[in-house]
């Protein structure tokens, strides 16, 4: 296959690297969602070989924490389902929690454990993985704003872009929050949205944190269909040591502006479980958006609306988790290989037939 990337900035130049970088199958739930993270965190260790130490990854697992007892009595039965799955995790008394991360000060009911969980660099691993499509042939255009899909007679064609047309068989489109418009330009109506979310950086604290710390109402937000506000705390060490606290979460357009209430109520947030967090100086804040559907799953495959398009989009907060698979998944299907996971729940043409 002959392949061109184009993107209208630079590589990862959007969403990709705007988060914190997280591949997670802790916060997942068993079907669907959870076999595309299962084989997506997998995918990362062929990252890692291809990449090195470039791509950042830190296997430091994650812990996901309850201080009400609502999340913690339901939790034994939702970890016998993730173990049923494949997914090794364990239950923590709120002592062992605490051995294993001291900052944990707050109200404390238990904790869950996932030691597989790890923490990348998606920006970096983004534009390395761009570099190595140049090197095996592949065309990688920048600065060239993709303006339709053009399709005739129920085909594509290419893409009409601001520098020309691109010819081409087949067209994936993986704009993520911005998928919608141009998937309406080839006759696709996706309900996708940009849900927008905040985070804030604070000063550099060397072993705060030794793991990605989750409370457990953050599974409630993202499941959530709603568009308002809300905050639930994420909280972990970057590559270079500084503390970067979430999360937030509401759907409002494409809206990018930091609203400094949001990050006074993540961090608030943050400092009932770990109320030393409050000292740290705060070095700076951010937003960005998840492609959000109805329902929680991407979409992810060919479409009726155009011979030879394929989406991938959708996967709201877990994009570079399922981004490797998806792309794997994406690839198989063009070549005519048989795909390493059933792709049908994630039909994009499920919308249409609702």
């Amino acid at each position: 296959m002959r392949v061109s990337l184009v993107d209208r900035g630079e590589v990862s130049g959007g969403t990709t690297g705007l988060g914190e970088g997280n591949v997670l199958c802790s916060d997942k739930a068993p079907g669907p969602e959870l076999d595309l993270a299962a084989r997506g965190l997998s995918l990362y260790d062929e990252i890692e070989e291809l990449l090195g130490e470039s791509a950042g990854i830190r296997r430091k697992g994650a812990l996901i924490v309850h201080p009400g007892e609502d999340s913690w009595a339901a939790e034994p039965q939702r970890l016998e389902r993730l173990r049923s799955a494949g997914v090794e995790c364990s239950t923590l008394t709120p002592g062992d929690a605490r051995e294993a991360e001291p900052e944990l000060l707050g109200t404390l009911l238990g904790a869950s454990w996932f030691p597989h969980d790890l923490q990348c660099a998606p920006a970096a691993i983004a534009r390395a993985l761009a570099r190595e499509a140049e090197r095996l042939g592949g065309a990688v255009s920048t600065g060239a704003e993709v303006q339709s899909i053009a399709v005739r007679a129920g085909r594509v064609e290419g893409l009409d872009t601001s520098n020309g047309r691109l010819a081409a068989d087949t067209v994936v489109l993986a704009a993520g929050a911005w998928s919608a418009r141009l998937a309406r330009t080839a006759g696709l109506e996706l309900p996708l949205e940009p849900r927008k979310g905040q985070l804030v950086r604070l000063e550099r604290r060397p072993g705060f944190l030794r793991r990605k710390v989750i409370d457990a109402s953050y599974m409630r937000a993202v499941a959530d269909p709603g568009s308002g506000l809300q905050v639930s705390t994420v909280a972990e060490t970057t590559l270079d040591e500084h503390m970067l606290v979430g999360s937030s979460r509401e759907r409002r357009g494409f809206d990018l502006s930091v609203d400094p209430s949001v990050s006074e109520a993540m961090l608030r947030a943050a400092g009932r479980l770990m109320p030393r967090i409050r000292t740290l100086r705060v070095d700076g804040a951010w937003a960005g958006l998840r492609p959000w559907l109805p329902g929680g799953l991407p979409a992810i495959g060919t479409t009726a609306a155009a011979e030879g398009l394929w989406i991938a989009t959708g996967h709201e907060g877990a994009g570079v988790a399922h981004g490797p698979i998806t792309g794997r998944l994406i690839a198989q299907g063009i070549c005519g290989e048989p795909p390493e996971l059933d792709p049908a729940p994630f039909d994009p043409d499920r919308f249409s037939r609702n």
